[in-house]
């Protein structure tokens, strides 16, 4: 496959933005059900506080190479929006990433990442070994096929 003409890989800077989240160890099996459950009860609470999420909803991997995952999924929020129980207080992640966007079912984003990695090397950065995505449509009313995905690779700081 010819990731460099399916894929515009960009450099960003990337700036932090107040977030509920739920942080979990979880198998990949597993993200589905957790997301929909989650996202619903990060909803729910703003919604005792009169808010609404601020922007789409994101995941954060800090790490995805073995069968158990660490994993952050959350909204941005107005930074006035308190945390509860699982839910904590935070930010998106921030600093230098390498992004593109991806189109298409979830369960093939592989060639995004391959993508990513693909220019970092390229142009001399290193990976830190973290993931940011950026759902941008809601797979409860989009086909899989059209659904988007901002796919971010963090780089180590030099």
């Amino acid at each position: 496959m010819d990731f460099e003409c399916q894929f515009v890989c960009e450099l960003r800077e990337l700036s932090p933005v107040p977030a509920l989240m739920i942080r979990v160890h979880t198998s990949m099996h597993d993200i589905a059900n957790l997301f929909d459950a989650g996202y619903r009860e990060i909803i729910a609470l703003l919604a005792t506080q009169g808010m609404k999420p601020a922007g789409a909803p994101y995941a954060r991997y800090f790490n995805m190479e073995s069968t158990m995952i660490d994993i952050e999924f959350g909204f941005p929020v107005e930074s006035a929006a308190q945390g509860g129980g699982r839910i904590a207080v935070g930010t998106t992640p921030s600093g230098k990433a390498v992004t593109s966007q991806y189109i298409g079912p979830y369960n093939e984003i592989e060639p995004a990442y391959d993508a990513l990695m693909k220019w970092a090397g390229d142009n001399g950065y290193s990976l830190s070994g973290e993931a940011y995505e950026i759902y941008l449509n809601d797979p409860s009313s989009i086909p899989p096929d059209q659904l988007r995905t901002q796919v971010h690779l963090l780089l180590r700081e030099s």
